[in-house]
C-alpha cells in the first residue's frame, strides 16, 4: 500500500503542476478566450489526469508490479529515473504552448515535433527564446525542480510469501482498475479525446481545458484523413467543383509576382484602419484593386505556402508539407506557368531547411530557389532566421532583372517575424533604442519594400508585371479589439498591383489565400484545364474556409458557419457571440469542401492530367 501512496503522491504533484500551468496559459492568452467559468479549470483535471496516467504506466508498473526488489537501491534509482525522463519533457511541451499558442491557436500536436525537425534554426532560436521569453523559462525551471525534489521510495522489508504476493496482486489490479477509469476520463463508452473538451461545463474554451501532453499523445498515428461520402460526385460538381477551364483564344503573358510579407495582420494596415504601420502599401493600394475581406486560411508559415501557390488549405491536423500526403501530385502555380514558357522563382531569405520551403518549392515546379546560401553574405543576417528583408529585397530585384520574360517570381520576407531584431544601421537612423516588436519590423519591413518598388519602377518589366501582395498569416500580437476574435485572426490584407495601373478599386468579396493561384490563372487567360482547392477572387464564389483543432470555419455573407465532428453553428459576427439559424446551403457548401479535400487528398487525386 505504500507503494500505492507514493505512486499516487506522484500523480498528485504533477496534477497541481499542470493546474498552475493552465492558469499561466490563461493568463498569457487571456483575449483568445470566452469569459471563463472556473468549471473549465476543474474539468482541465480530467484531462490531465488521462495524459498523466498515460505518460507514468513505466512509474505504475516499476512501483505496484507485485515484486520483490522494490527496496533496492539501483532499483529505487531506475524508478526516479523513468519518473523524471518521462515527466519532464512533457511538462516543457506544456509551458511552451503558454506562449507558442499565440501563433498556432491550438495545442501543439505530432506536428509540432515534424515543424522543429524541418531547418537548423532551431538551435539559433531556442537560447534567443529562452531569454525572451524569461518569465515562462523560470516558471519552467521551477517546475522542473519541484519534480526532481520528489525522490523518496517507501523502504518495506518484502517477505516472499503467498499473504503478501497476493495482497499486492490485488492492491495492483484493484489501482489497475482505477488508473483505466482515469485515463479513459471516466466511464463512458469511449475514452476522452481532444474534441470532448468543454462538454462537461458547456465551454468554448476547449483549448483551455485541454494540456499540450494530452493532444501530443492523441495525436500520434490520429492524423490520417478519413473518406467522407455527404454526397455523390454528381452533387459534389455542382456545389463545389474542383475543376476549372476558362474559355479563351489568347493568353495575356504578364509577369507575376506574389510578395507574401510575413505576420502582415489586417490591423497593421492604414488602408484598412485608421491608422497603421505600412505608409509606403497604403501609398500603393490607392493605386490597386484591394480585397477588403481576405482571410488567411491558416496561422502558421508552413501553411501559407501550399495555399498560396498551390491552392492547398490546411484542413488537416499535419501541415501539407510535414504529412503523408505531401508527395501526392497536385497543381501549382509553377508547374503550370512553366508549362507556359514562364521562368519560375523563389526567394526567402532564410537557411535551406526551413519550414521546408526549399523541398516544398522544388516539388511544387520552381525551377529556381534563393535563399540566405544563394545571398553569400552574413553581414546582413539578423543572426537568427537570415537575411534581413531590405538588403534581400534589393538582392531579389537584382536576380529579377536577370530573368527572362515572362517570369513568375514568389518572395516570402522574414523580418517581421519573432524574436524581432533590426538593423543596428537602421535602428541608429530611426532612433529605436529599445522595446522593438511586430510593429516596429512591420514599419520596417514596408520600407524594404517601398526601396524595391523604387528600384523596379525603372525597369521596362514593370509594366508587365501583376503585383499580388498579402501575409503568410496574421501576428499572435494584437492591439486592436476588432481583431481580437476567432475570425479576426484571419484577416490579413490582400491586393493585386498592376505596374500599368490597370486593376485600380475595392473589392469586397470574401476571399482567401487558395484563391490566389486561381485568380492569377483567370487575370492571364490560362485556357487549360486545372484542379484547385480555391476559386477565382475575379469572378468566383464568395466564402473561405479554415481550420482548426478539429473545427471547421467557413466565412460567408450569411455568417460565420463553426463545425465541429457533426455538429453546426452560425453566428452574425466575428465575436461568435450571436447564434442564427444554420444556413443550409452554407452547411452543404462546407460539407462539399470537407469531402472534396478528404477524397482528393486520400486518393491523390488533386491534379488535372490530360
Amino acid at each position: 500500500m505504500k507503494f500505492f501512496n507514493e505512486f499516487l503522491k506522484r500523480i498528485i504533484i504533477l496534477l497541481v503542476l499542470y493546474s498552475i500551468s493552465r492558469i499561466y496559459f490563461f493568463y498569457n492568452n487571456f483575449d483568445n478566450f470566452y469569459p471563463v467559468k472556473i468549471l473549465e479549470f476543474f474539468e482541465g483535471i480530467r484531462f490531465d489526469l488521462s495524459a498523466i496516467i498515460y505518460i507514468n504506466i513505466p512509474l505504475f508498473l516499476l512501483l505496484l508490479a507485485p515484486l520483490n526488489f522494490k527496496s533496492n537501491k539501483k532499483y529505487k534509482l531506475l524508478i526516479n529515473i523513468i519518473f523524471y525522463i518521462t515527466n519532464i519533457p512533457f511538462l516543457i511541451f506544456n509551458n511552451i504552448d503558454i506562449e507558442y499558442f499565440r501563433y498556432t491557436q491550438k495545442r501543439s500536436t505530432t506536428d509540432f515535433i515534424q515543424l522543429i525537425q524541418l531547418g537548423t534554426d532551431i538551435n539559433n532560436l531556442i537560447p534567443i527564446y529562452l531569454k525572451k521569453f524569461w518569465p515562462i523559462t523560470i516558471f519552467t525551471v521551477l517546475q522542473i525542480w519541484v519534480i526532481l525534489q520528489v525522490k523518496k521510495i517507501p523502504n518495506v522489508n518484502y517477505v516472499n510469501s503467498f499473504k503478501n504476493i497476493a495482497k499486492s496482486f490485488i492492491i495492483f489490479l484493484v489501482s489497475a482498475l482505477l488508473l483505466v477509469v482515469g485515463a479513459r476520463g471516466g466511464i463512458q463508452l469511449k475514452p476522452i479525446n481532444p474534441i470532448n473538451a468543454g462538454e462537461l461545463c458547456n465551454s468554448k474554451n476547449s483549448n483551455l481545458i485541454l494540456n499540450t501532453p494530452f493532444c501530443l499523445l492523441q495525436s500520434i498515428n490520429q492524423n490520417k484523413l478519413k473518406t467522407l461520402d455527404y454526397f455523390k460526385q454528381s452533387e459534389i460538381n455542382s456545389l463545389y467543383n474542383n475543376y476549372i477551364e476558362k474559355t479563351s483564344n489568347k493568353q495575356d503573358k504578364k509577369n507575376i509576382i506574389i510578395l507574401i510579407m510575413e505576420s502582415y495582420s489586417k490591423e497593421f494596415i492604414g488602408f484598412y484602419n485608421e491608422s497603421g504601420f505600412t505608409p509606403f502599401l497604403d501609398s500603393l493600394m490607392k493605386h490597386s484593386l484591394v480585397f477588403t475581406n481576405a482571410y488567411a486560411n491558416g496561422v502558421k508559415s508552413i501553411d501559407a505556402l501550399p495555399a498560396i501557390i498551390s491552392s492547398i488549405p490546411p484542413l488537416m491536423n499535419d501541415p501539407f508539407i510535414t504529412s503523408s500526403y505531401a508527395q501526392n501530385k497536385y497543381n501549382s502555380l509553377p508547374e503550370i506557368l512553366k508549362k507556359e514558357n514562364y521562368s519560375t522563382s523563389f526567394f526567402h531569405g532564410g537557411t535551406k531547411g526551413t519550414m521546408g520551403f526549399y523541398s516544398y518549392s522544388k516539388k511544387a515546379g520552381f525551377e529556381n530557389y534563393y535563399g540566405k546560401e544563394e545571398f553569400n553574405n552574413d553581414e546582413f543576417s539578423d543572426e537568427v532566421w537570415g537575411i534581413y528583408d531590405k538588403p534581400f529585397f534589393e538582392f531579389f530585384y537584382y536576380q529579377l532583372n536577370k530573368k527572362n520574360e515572362p517570369f513568375f517570381s514568389t518572395f516570402f520576407s522574414l523580418s517581421s517575424h519573432l524574436p524581432f531584431t533590426l538593423p543596428k544601421e537602421y535602428l541608429e537612423k530611426n532612433k529605436i533604442k529599445k522595446n522593438i516588436g511586430i510593429r516596429e519590423t512591420i514599419l520596417y519591413t514596408d520600407h524594404a519594400m517601398s526601396n524595391f518598388f523604387h528600384l523596379a519602377k525603372k525597369e521596362s518589366w514593370f509594366k508587365n508585371t501583376i503585383f499580388i501582395i498579402t501575409a503568410d498569416h496574421t501576428s499572435p500580437y494584437s492591439y486592436n479589439k476588432k481583431y481580437k476574435n476567432k475570425v479576426g485572426r484571419y484577416a490579413i490584407p490582400l491586393i493585386i498591383f498592376s505596374g500599368d495601373s490597370s486593376m485600380q478599386g475595392t473589392n469586397n468579396k470574401i476571399v482567401q489565400q487558395i484563391d490566389i493561384m486561381p485568380s492569377i490563372l483567370d487575370l492571364t487567360n490560362y485556357n487549360k484545364k486545372y484542379f484547385t482547392f480555391g476559386k477565382s477572387m475575379i469572378n468566383g464564389a464568395d466564402w473561405a474556409v479554415c481550420y482548426r483543432s478539429g473545427k471547421y470555419q467557413l466565412i460567408t455573407n450569411n455568417g460565420i458557419l463553426i463545425n465541429s465532428d457533426e455538429k453546426y453553428q452560425q453566428f452574425s459576427d466575428w465575436q461568435l457571440n450571436n447564434e442564427k439559424q444554420v444556413n443550409i446551403y452554407d452547411k452543404k457548401i462546407l460539407k462539399a469542401i470537407k469531402q472534396s479535400f478528404n477524397n482528393s487528398m486520400i486518393n491523390n487525386k488533386m491534379n488535372y492530367e490530360n
